[in-house]
């Protein structure tokens, strides 16, 4: 599959009365006619992952649902992860993860600066999600902007476009995701780290990985998991990572998702990285996230 052009982005389709409009030109699209807590049939369902595979992000507008409707649809996607991270569930709910900076009983509820490093979930895992799907709840605003976008980045845009000897270095490279790295940079950027005990273990995936729906090559070295490239030296590691993130955080490549109470946001974690943007202070904020198991097995185990 090819690189969205701005032309074909500018377009809208329409499938089994789903009308698919793109937000940008690497990713991005809003889907209307789909009611997830009147049910989706599977027409509808096939159009929803043919869109999400097509844009990398998609979103469904006014989708008030209860946590058992998301679950229920999430399920659709594939097997969901439940998190390590049992302390910010949803109550009766464990599939899904609070990500909130609401404070109760003296201490927050979910996920306080969750994603505010670019990174792509669960990355640190020996197999990472294939989609990840964040619900809505509360969001917050100033003179009736919404604060706390997301920024989406496709990884195949950015490996497509990038300079041809940073192409060839990590052509066959491994990187070295890990959990005690991203916990560390949350530190020393002054933001909040997981609530969650440091024993999993450092992982190496591909540099580069094939899509396995879209055949696509992307990029999968991040800023918040990618402790180092396999095998380099320290400098000559890191050099070639800040240089790649550099790159990678081109406008051209990037979606910039403003929230809505309601907005049910399904992304392929496979084909984006993202980046929350912590604008917003004390005002609270909460959404409900899902986690969708890749039934494919396209990482290298080692």
């Amino acid at each position: 599959m090819n690189q969205i052009s701005p032309e074909i982005a500018g377009m809208q389709r329409n499938i089994d009365n789903i009308e698919i409009r793109p937000l940008a030109a690497a990713l991005g699209a809003e889907l209307r006619g789909v009611n997830v807590a009147a049910g989706v049939n599977d027409t509808q369902m096939a159009a929803v992952l043919d869109a999400l595979h097509t844009h990398g992000v998609i979103v469904l507008r006014d989708q008030h649902l209860t946590p058992q409707e998301q679950v229920a649809f999430c399920k659709r996607l594939g097997p969901m992860r439940v998190s390590f991270m049992t302390e910010v569930s949803v109550p009766d709910a464990p599939e899904l993860t609070i990500v909130s900076n609401i404070v109760k009983d003296g201490k927050p509820i979910g996920l306080v600066d969750a994603g505010a490093l670019w990174h792509t979930d669960g990355s640190y895992l020996p197999q990472p999600d294939m989609y990840t799907v964040l619900h809505a709840i509360q969001i917050p605003q100033r003179d009736n902007v919404a604060l706390g976008d997301t920024c989406f980045m496709s990884t195949a845009a950015v490996y497509e476009n990038l300079p041809a000897d940073i192409r060839e270095k990590i052509h066959n490279a491994q990187g070295v995701h890990s959990l005690s790295y991203h916990i560390q940079r949350k530190i020393e950027g002054n933001f909040k780290a997981p609530p969650a005990k440091d024993t999993k273990p450092d992982v190496l995936h591909p540099a580069v990985i094939e899509h396995p729906v879209t055949k696509r090559k992307g990029i999968y070295l991040t800023e918040g998991h990618t402790k180092a490239i396999h095998g380099l030296p320290d400098d000559e590691s890191r050099q070639l990572l800040d240089n790649i993130a550099s790159f990678a955080t081109q406008t051209k490549f990037l979606y910039r998702h403003k929230w809505r109470e309601g907005d049910l946001l399904i992304w392929d974690n496979i084909g984006t990285q993202h980046l929350a943007i912590t604008d917003y202070g004390n005002m609270p904020r909460r959404l409900h996230r899902a986690g969708i198991s890749s039934p494919f097995n396209i990482f290298m185990q080692h």
